[in-house]
């Protein structure tokens, strides 16, 4: 088995954000940087001595600042969601309120209150930024259980429309890495971050998925049943491309 590549990390500040970065030498010829979920990535050849070394992460520094940083949509993944009791989000035409209190308890957990106020427990001693994930996860969770039936009575309704397939169950969760999946098993997965997008976007990624229950795959013939049914599928796309980074808690 190949042994993983070396690396070293560091949390360095680009326009004010702390973006933790990683750095790897490696057996390559090139140089590349890229941007991961949680990191800014550099990949570096063994063959460099320092100078030049340096030299290379100097321009990955002005790369960040200059050409990455300035898109929201990459900004977004540094940037602190500085959640406090008392924050709001709007999802649909709803304002919804946290009340964020620390717990003697093991577990965090979070429940819905009625008139909009959802209450999170965190467990004392956890750190600044694994509470913001936390939180993230927790009122995810409630606003799943808000919003369940109605978003699976359109599932429903859009299968029965143009699909009449069997549906095991679907399910409403919160997912960074896409906006729905549908499995071997006829499970229709979707991400509570797509509540934030216009209801004609969410039909798309509810069709896109339906449509995977005759074709597993994304051949013409998927993308033929897709575009049958939405002509016009690829400006839902290039919404979410646009306008997907801000579809978050």
């Amino acid at each position: 088995m190949a042994s993983r590549a070396k690396h070293k990390e560091y949390l360095v500040e680009v326009d004010g954000l702390n973006v933790p970065i990683k750095i790897f030498k490696e057996r390559r010829n090139s140089i590349r940087a890229s941007l991961g979920k949680k990191h800014a990535i550099l990949r570096l050849p063994l063959f460099l001595n320092k100078k030049e070394e340096q030299a290379q992460i100097d321009k990955f520094y002005i790369w960040l600042r200059d050409k990455v940083l300035v898109d929201d949509r990459f900004r977004k993944r540094f940037e602190s969601k500085g959640f406090y009791s008392g924050y709001e989000f709007n999802l649909y035409d709803e304002s919804y309120r946290i009340k964020i209190e620390n717990s003697r308890n093991k577990n965090h957990s979070a429940k819905y209150l009625g008139q909009n106020i959802i209450s999170v427990k965190l467990a004392q001693g956890i750190s600044i930024e694994n509470a913001e994930k936390e939180i993230t996860l927790l009122v995810s969770r409630v606003i799943a259980k808000l919003y369940h039936r109605d978003v699976e009575q359109r599932v429903h309704s859009l299968n029965a429309q143009y699909f009449q397939k069997q549906i095991k169950n679907v399910r409403l969760k919160y997912n960074q890495s896409n906006w729905g999946s549908c499995s071997n098993s006829s499970n229709i997965n979707l991400s509570t971050r797509l509540l934030f997008a216009p209801q004609w976007v969410q039909n798309y990624v509810i069709i896109h998925e339906l449509a995977h229950l005759s074709e597993m795959n994304h051949s013409k013939r998927f993308w033929k049943i897709v575009s049958d049914i939405m002509p016009e599928y690829k400006k839902a796309e290039k919404w979410l491309k646009q306008h997907g980074h801000k579809c978050d808690f």
